[in-house]
Protein backbone atom coordinates (compact mmCIF):
# COMPACT_ATOMS: atom_id res chain seq x y z
CA UNK A 1 0.00 0.00 0.00
CA UNK A 2 1.42 3.41 -1.26
CA UNK A 3 0.23 6.70 0.96
CA UNK A 4 2.47 8.46 -0.94
CA UNK A 5 -0.63 10.92 -2.25
CA UNK A 6 -1.22 11.39 1.41
CA UNK A 7 1.85 14.02 1.50
CA UNK A 8 -0.25 16.81 -0.72
CA UNK A 9 -2.94 17.17 1.98
CA UNK A 10 -3.06 20.47 3.51
CA UNK A 11 -4.69 21.82 7.03
CA UNK A 12 -8.19 23.27 6.35
CA UNK A 13 -10.83 24.09 8.29
CA UNK A 14 -12.65 20.93 7.75
CA UNK A 15 -9.98 18.82 7.20
CA UNK A 16 -7.11 18.41 10.49
CA UNK A 17 -5.49 15.73 11.97
CA UNK A 18 -8.83 13.36 12.82
CA UNK A 19 -9.56 13.47 9.48
CA UNK A 20 -6.26 12.82 7.95
CA UNK A 21 -5.48 9.78 9.95
CA UNK A 22 -9.39 8.47 9.18
CA UNK A 23 -8.62 9.10 5.49
CA UNK A 24 -5.51 7.10 5.67
CA UNK A 25 -6.85 4.17 7.95
CA UNK A 26 -9.07 3.99 4.89
CA UNK A 27 -6.82 3.44 2.01
CA UNK A 28 -5.20 1.17 4.50
CA UNK A 29 -7.91 -1.06 5.48
CA UNK A 30 -10.76 0.26 3.51
CA UNK A 31 -13.23 0.96 7.23
CA UNK A 32 -14.34 4.35 7.08
CA UNK A 33 -13.13 5.09 11.12
CA UNK A 34 -14.95 8.28 10.79
CA UNK A 35 -17.73 7.27 13.77
CA UNK A 36 -15.32 5.69 15.79
CA UNK A 37 -13.06 8.54 15.72
CA UNK A 38 -15.65 11.11 16.98
CA UNK A 39 -16.81 8.67 20.18
CA UNK A 40 -13.26 8.23 21.01
CA UNK A 41 -12.65 12.27 20.62
CA UNK A 42 -16.04 12.87 22.76
CA UNK A 43 -16.27 10.37 25.43
CA UNK A 44 -12.65 8.80 24.96
CA UNK A 45 -14.05 5.41 24.29
CA UNK A 46 -14.17 4.39 20.48
CA UNK A 47 -10.68 2.37 20.26
CA UNK A 48 -9.04 -0.13 22.61
CA UNK A 49 -5.61 1.07 23.60
CA UNK A 50 -2.62 -1.55 22.51
CA UNK A 51 0.71 -1.32 24.81
CA UNK A 52 2.77 -1.51 20.82
CA UNK A 53 2.25 -0.17 17.88
CA UNK A 54 0.88 -3.07 15.26
CA UNK A 55 0.73 -1.71 11.56
CA UNK A 56 -1.80 -0.46 11.68
CA UNK A 57 -2.70 1.28 14.38
CA UNK A 58 -4.25 4.41 15.42
CA UNK A 59 -1.86 6.77 17.52
CA UNK A 60 -2.62 9.57 19.80
CA UNK A 61 -0.16 12.00 20.58
CA UNK A 62 0.70 14.94 23.29
CA UNK A 63 3.30 17.18 24.64
CA UNK A 64 2.12 17.15 28.06
CA UNK A 65 -1.65 16.47 29.97
CA UNK A 66 -2.53 19.91 29.09
CA UNK A 67 -2.15 20.29 25.77
CA UNK A 68 -4.31 19.25 22.79
CA UNK A 69 -3.82 15.66 21.31
CA UNK A 70 -2.91 15.12 18.32
CA UNK A 71 -3.75 11.65 15.93
CA UNK A 72 -2.31 9.77 13.20
CA UNK A 73 -1.96 6.51 11.67
CA UNK A 74 0.67 4.28 12.48
CA UNK A 75 1.93 2.12 9.29
CA UNK A 76 4.99 0.37 8.26
CA UNK A 77 7.14 1.64 10.56
CA UNK A 78 6.04 4.95 10.27
CA UNK A 79 3.96 7.78 11.69
CA UNK A 80 1.01 9.65 8.87
CA UNK A 81 0.11 12.78 10.57
CA UNK A 82 -0.97 15.95 9.68
CA UNK A 83 0.32 19.59 11.23
CA UNK A 84 -0.36 22.67 10.45
CA UNK A 85 2.54 22.54 7.95
CA UNK A 86 1.14 19.48 6.10
CA UNK A 87 1.23 15.82 5.86
CA UNK A 88 4.06 14.12 6.89
CA UNK A 89 5.71 10.83 7.38
CA UNK A 90 8.05 10.14 10.33
CA UNK A 91 9.51 7.15 12.24
CA UNK A 92 8.11 6.46 15.35
CA UNK A 93 11.52 7.84 16.92
CA UNK A 94 10.80 11.36 16.00
CA UNK A 95 7.67 11.78 17.02
CA UNK A 96 8.77 10.48 20.49
CA UNK A 97 11.42 12.82 20.68
CA UNK A 98 8.52 16.05 20.23
CA UNK A 99 5.70 14.19 22.10
CA UNK A 100 6.16 13.13 25.70
CA UNK A 101 2.60 10.87 25.73
CA UNK A 102 2.25 8.14 23.04
CA UNK A 103 -0.66 5.88 22.72
CA UNK A 104 -1.58 3.08 20.24
CA UNK A 105 -5.27 1.80 19.65
CA UNK A 106 -7.28 -0.65 17.66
Amino acid sequence: MNLESLLSRTHKPNYGCSEFACEAWKMVTGEDLAKRMRKHLKKGNGFKEITEPISPCIVFFSRNERSSTHVGLFFNNRIWHLGFRGAQNAPLEHVRIGFSNVRFYQ
